[in-house]
């Protein structure tokens, strides 16, 4: 091992925008490198990470407000060495593709640009990097960011990428960001992330320096090869692989598994029930235009009743003033999942049938907490010990509740894989080991 790393860093990371700790678990557990320290902004996904993660130290609050006191604590406890790893998972619900000619005609008009300031919080962990300067750095967010505008610290409209190549370049960093689907490394669902990785290690730089344009489509020498694939010789890891052998729920009869109190759904309507019950493997209820009764084919886009017998088609529809029209929506709402594929993305509505593609393959339901948890890797066979979401107040919960719904859907479907963030730190371990 060079005498760079050794004198100068420690075997430690970091995280910012830590998103309860879940991308934690892939860092601590899976690679057995401890988060000494981590920023969060929401009271529960602070308690998560001190309850999953007692050793860590939580900064709990507005980064912008806490950076220097997150600098400080790492100063002192290594003794002003350097962090080996910091991640940085900010928020994505703001990125989107702003004009940077929209953005610069409102400064210079002196009117607040139309922007979410949520996109600007990558500037305070810029800040951080930039005063800890680790060996690497991890920044993972939606394949958005590629192209979204913020004001920089100047007021200046500037690429999030660039504006991270302008900033740490200079302190010897080499930036590579390629987009990633998690499902390519055995997560089974798919994850489409953009994920930028930053180095500053002299030796590893001999190979991959510096360039203009961080981001690539072909994959960059800092992001692991895909394991799973038509061209890797493991298949994606399918819905059936992950959970077909979980016991059945159904949304009107039995919403709860009574030896696993995670393995449960929420209540359908029987509008809903009737909808997705008539839907197939793969498909839309939108898609419903055979008719349940006669069997006819319809073939008016708009139809919500059979052309030739009047039967009311299985098809998401509204009642306005006596008519019923088809719900106004995306055609990947109230559709099923298929067995023989991973799953589709986790989002924070994974229990919400409108929202996109979350029906079971088969069973009249959305997947359940238990499901998620799986194929979301945070329940997994790689860990040795079990996350837990007990005994924290999250949204709607009765007395009696001891972990909260709303959270584990909500987390887990803002966080990134544990298994594809310990596929990443694991890659990197395996670069400086070949120095």
């Amino acid at each position: 091992m060079n005498t760079f790393r050794t004198t100068r860093s420690v075997r430690v990371s970091g995280s910012l925008f830590s998103g309860g700790g879940v991308g934690d678990v892939g860092v601590e557990w899976g690679c057995a490198i401890p988060v000494l320290a981590a920023a969060e902004i929401l009271p529960s996904r602070a308690q998560l990470i001190r309850k999953n993660f007692p050793a860590t130290e939580v900064f709990e609050g507005d980064i912008w407000e806490l950076q220097q006191e997150y600098i400080n604590f790492f100063n002192k406890e290594l003794n002003g060495k350097r962090p080996w790893l910091i991640t940085l998972s900010p928020p994505c619900q703001g990125m989107s593709a702003n004009g940077a000619g929209r953005i610069s005609s409102s400064i210079r008009s002196g009117v607040r640009p139309r922007e979410d300031e949520r996109n600007r919080l990558i500037l305070p962990g810029i800040s951080v990097l930039e005063k800890l300067q680790p060996d690497w750095f991890i920044l993972e967010n939606v394949r958005r960011m590629q192209n979204t505008i913020i004001r920089n610290e100047h007021d200046k409209p500037e690429n999030i990428l660039a504006c991270l190549s302008r900033r740490l370049t200079p302190l010897g960093y080499s930036i590579r960001s390629n987009v990633l689907n998690f499902s390519s490394y055995g997560v089974p669902h798919h994850r489409e992330r953009l994920i930028t990785i930053g180095c500053r290690i002299p030796e590893v730089l001999e190979s991959c320096p510096p360039v203009g344009d961080v981001f690539s489509k072909q994959i960059s020498p800092f992001h692991p090869v895909a394991t799973h694939g038509e061209k890797n010789g493991h298949a994606p890891v399918s819905l059936s692989d992950a959970i077909g052998r979980l016991p059945q729920l159904d949304s009107l009869g039995l919403l709860q598994d009574s030896k696993d109190p995670y393995h449960c759904i929420p209540r359908w309507n029987e509008n809903q029930y009737f909808w997705m019950k008539h839907t197939p493997e793969g498909k839309s209820a939108f898609d419903n235009l055979s008719c349940i009764q006669c069997k006819h084919n319809n073939e008016q886009e708009e139809s919500v009743a059979c052309e030739k017998c009047g039967h009311t088609l299985p098809r998401p529809v509204l009642l306005n003033k006596g008519k019923a029209r088809l719900i106004k929506g995306f055609r990947t709402s109230y559709r099923r999942m298929r067995w023989d594929s991973p799953a589709s993305t986790l989002t924070m509505n994974s229990g919400v049938i409108s929202s996109d593609m979350k029906g079971h393959p088969d069973q009249n339901r959305v997947l359940s907490l238990r499901e998620i948890l799986i194929l979301s890797t945070l329940d997994h066979a790689l860990w040795n010990k079990k996350f837990s979401f007990e005994g924290i107040r999250y949204g709607r919960m009765k007395e009696s509740d001891n972990f909260s719904i709303k959270l584990i859907r909500e987390v887990i479907g803002e966080s990134i894989p544990p298994l594809g963030m310990a596929q990443l730190v694991k890659h990197l371990i395996a670069l400086e080991e070949q120095l």
